[in-house]
């Protein structure tokens, strides 16, 4: 068994603490607002220091992204093969639970999501493509339970994937500034149940 002990485990610590300094650093001034030196300071070393272990401040963010993404692609969160409503439901549910449990990551998200808008930052297209990958596989999701008369809903299955982004973010900012007035749970289950009704109900 390989030993967790010498320059590279001291590296991986030094590694997951610049990450997870930066994403709160991230969170809360913005990428533009947080500078590498701030992240570096941090930490109690140097700029200089912090590019041992990360060249620059984009290599730094795609790291931090790379973690913020990490809980959805773990076992268990993702969708399974032509999932049923209930799939969909339970799936969506669990990310709730993921950013309920990590505030500072739901976060960095909206944080970051709001200031890549702009084609030019750094994480624009990484953004751009997550979306692009949910709306697909929501897509195929919602097409293959419409197929099986699971859902009545008569909003095309890529217009549903679209609307249930859009809830899942807007929600989710709102408890993160009023989170003993948003109930960010309830709210979007009514949302989903009432979205994704089955088929025969009223």
């Amino acid at each position: 068994m390989a030993s967790t002990r010498g320059p590279y485990a001291k590296s991986a610590r030094v590694r997951a603490a610049a990450i997870e300094a930066a994403a709160e650093l991230f969170g809360a001034a913005g990428y533009r607002g947080a500078t590498f030196k701030d992240v570096a300071a941090k930490l109690g070393m140097t700029a200089a220091g912090l590019t041992y272990y990360f060249p620059d401040k984009d290599a730094l963010l795609a790291a931090v992204l790379d973690e913020r993404d990490r809980p959805a692609v773990t076992e268990g969160t993702a969708l399974p093969p032509s999932p049923s409503r209930t799939d969909i439901t339970d799936h969506v549910m669990r990310i709730l639970t993921e950013n309920i449990t990590h505030p500072g990551l739901a976060e960095l998200h909206c944080v970051l999501s709001a200031e890549a808008t702009s084609i030019e930052h750094p994480a624009h297209e990484h953004f751009r493509d997550r979306y692009r990958k949910a709306r697909e596989l929501l897509t195929d999701a919602f097409e293959a339970s419409i197929a099986r008369g699971e859902i009545r809903s008569s909003v095309p299955p890529r217009a549903l994937a679209t609307l249930l982004l859009g809830v899942l973010d807007g929600v989710q900012l709102q408890w993160l500034l009023d989170p003993e007035e948003v109930d960010m749970r309830a709210t979007v289950r009514a949302f989903v149940d009432d979205l994704l009704a089955p088929v025969g109900s009223s």
